[in-house]
């Protein structure tokens, strides 16, 4: 892998395509998660969950 030497900070060098992907996926994450927020308990059993369960899951930051 290559890196950007900055000072005494070695950074590794990232494709621009990596990044697009990253950020699909934190995109794709974020909607999940908010679309999981929305459902009721009858839906939420549907997929095995709770709302203690989901409320865990909704309420971790997008890049968790």
């Amino acid at each position: 892998m290559q890196t950007l030497a900055l000072k005494t900070l070695a950074l590794p060098v990232i494709s621009m395509a990596a990044i697009a992907t990253w950020l699909a996926f934190v995109v794709q994450r974020a909607n999940t998660r908010a679309a999981l927020a929305k459902l009721d308990d009858t839906h939420l059993a549907d997929i095995g969950l709770n709302y203690k369960q989901a409320n865990k899951e909704f309420r971790k930051p997008f890049f968790v």
